[in-house]
């Protein structure tokens, strides 16, 4: 028995990778990894800036809040996200949304971090 298969032109039939629930799977797991480390990150830098023995200056505690708030809106976000899975909603999901959400806390944790050490290295100077 002889069977003709015809391959369909549409890349998001033939494959699952390209659709809507993938993505938002990536976008979850993307978002569990920033949250751990920024949970880390808040962890490590508040070790490294009582470490120096001195106070704990405002700029140095405004990027470990920025670094936390990453991490909260990363588990929020990632709340939401299951939140359409468990509800069947992916098809009503926006993937814009979810990459603005990736942006937004990716953003936020390199600018923590960034301001942190920038802080710190100021705070050894002295």
């Amino acid at each position: 028995m002889d069977q003709e298969v015809t391959v369909k032109p549409d890349i998001s039939e033939l494959s699952p990778m390209h659709s809507r629930e993938h993505s938002l799977l990536v976008t979850y797991d993307f978002l569990k990894h920033i949250s751990t480390l920024a949970i880390v990150a808040v962890g490590g830098m508040l070790g490294l800036a009582q470490g120096v023995g001195a106070k704990l200056a405002g700029p140095i505690l405004v990027s470990i809040a920025l670094v936390g708030a990453s991490a909260f809106f990363s588990l929020m976000f990632m709340a939401g996200v299951a939140v359409t899975q468990i509800t069947h909603r992916v098809h009503k999901s926006s993937n814009g949304f979810a990459a603005a959400i990736v942006i937004l806390v990716l953003m936020m944790f390199a600018a923590g971090v960034g301001a942190f050490l920038a802080g710190f290295v100021r705070a050894l100077g002295h």
